[in-house]
């Protein structure tokens, strides 16, 4: 098992990362990097950030903080704003993803500036998701937003899947909920805490197994609330485990036991943790699913690995259980830095997060860059620093 990070490896990671944002942004010029060919480093992009450009906003803002000097820190500053304006103005309100993007762009633009109107982005967020919330389901459903990928992206029953307001995601454990913890934090108001504390309740119910392995898709009756199905979209199959739904999942679920130090979120943690050391690799980083057969070009997924080092290296408070936790966090980030990042400064790569993938069965970006990839190793590594609990470390 790879050790915990020492502050020089930690430093000379962040310093590679950084200089990968600063070269992507002069190479996506007015566009969201989305994924870079694992070969050539070039970017696939969007007008508009898609599902994920919080995540590059999010990146200008801690590039912005780490600038070593005023022009610098303004230019991505400024892009940064630039991007949020984009993303505010073409993020359906109606989707889990609003959330996470309203959370990075608003609330981390307020924390590194200050600025009210930032501060105002994140509380739409989530009031977005408060709004969007299936009382009776006690989802915030997946929503409208037209995700980029292959054509069978939303599901195995037809050409698109069931409709995104009676079908629920693993994923929306992180997408939909940080922000609601961190608008509780910020106001007070008992509705977003409510909201956050039904949805991860259910979420146990629905897409956390007995053994630690997740479901990614549950669709539930619009009228009554009832669960109808659960199945695997993006896994090997249904008795198998998504690699990143189960990341998703560790994020989301380490965010709410922070709010409330709740047990029975540190419990399904442990499980998860505790599935993914008997599937993953000797590197721990797994396999785009924990179970599926391996052959010599069965990719790997360093997004699902990068998603559970940012939420376990996060982890707040004492007592053994969480220590265990953090620690094992620390080993995966530590993995990722060691074998999964360029680190050659005359690679024209340099920084770059090896070895995402992001749809097998669709056969999309399966072996590649991934820009979540990059925030969240970003981030866990910038938090270890100790310079802010608050912020995208804490969100």
């Amino acid at each position: 098992m790879q050790s915990a990070l020492d502050e020089a490896t930690r430093t000379r990671a962040l310093r590679a990362l950084l200089a990968r944002v600063d070269r992507t942004l002069a190479e996506t010029a007015d566009r969201f990097p989305y994924f870079a060919d694992g070969r050539t480093g070039e970017w696939v992009t969007t007008a508009d950030g898609n599902w994920c450009g919080g995540h590059w906003i999010g990146l200008l803002w801690l590039a912005a903080r780490h600038a070593d000097d005023a022009a610098d820190r303004e230019r991505y500053e400024r892009v940064a704003v630039d991007r949020t304006e984009t993303m505010r103005e073409h993020m359906p309100r109606r989707s889990m993803f609003c959330g996470m993007n309203f959370l990075y762009a608003g609330f981390d633009g307020y924390d590194a500036t200050g600025e009210r109107s930032l501060f105002g982005l994140g509380l739409e967020g989530a009031d977005a998701m408060t709004a969007f919330f299936h009382e009776r389901a006690r989802q915030v459903p997946l929503g409208a937003l037209d995700i980029r990928g292959p054509e069978q992206f939303r599901g195995p029953a037809s050409e698109h899947g069931p409709d995104g307001d009676r079908l629920g995601a693993v994923d929306a454990v992180y997408t939909s909920l940080p922000v609601l913890w961190r608008a509780f934090e910020e106001t007070g108001e008992a509705q977003f805490r409510d909201v956050a504390v039904s949805h991860a309740d259910r979420h146990l119910d629905w897409y956390v197994r007995d053994d630690g392995r997740t479901w990614h898709h549950a669709v539930f009756d619009p009228d009554t609330g009832a669960l109808s199905r659960q199945y695997n979209e993006l896994a090997h199959s249904e008795d198998t485990c998504w690699a990143r739904g189960l990341g998703w999942s560790v994020a989301g679920l380490a965010r709410a036991y922070e709010a409330t130090r709740a047990g029975r979120y540190l419990a399904a943690l442990e499980r998860h943790v505790d599935y993914y050391r008997a599937h993953v690799p000797g590197d721990l980083v797994p396999y785009w699913d924990f179970e599926v057969p391996v052959e010599r070009d069965t990719p790997r997924d360093s997004s699902a690995a990068a998603l559970v080092a940012y939420g376990l290296t996060a982890l707040d408070g004492d007592g053994e259980r969480v220590a265990a936790l953090r620690e094992f966090g620390e080993s995966v980030l530590g993995s990722l830095v060691a074998d999964y990042l360029v680190t050659d400064e005359a690679d024209p790569r340099y920084g770059a997060v090896e070895h995402g993938c992001f749809n097998a069965p669709g056969e999309y970006a399966m072996d590649d860059e991934l820009v979540w990839s990059t925030y969240y190793v970003t981030a866990a590594l910038d938090a270890l620093g100790g310079t802010r609990r608050g912020g995208s470390a804490r969100n």
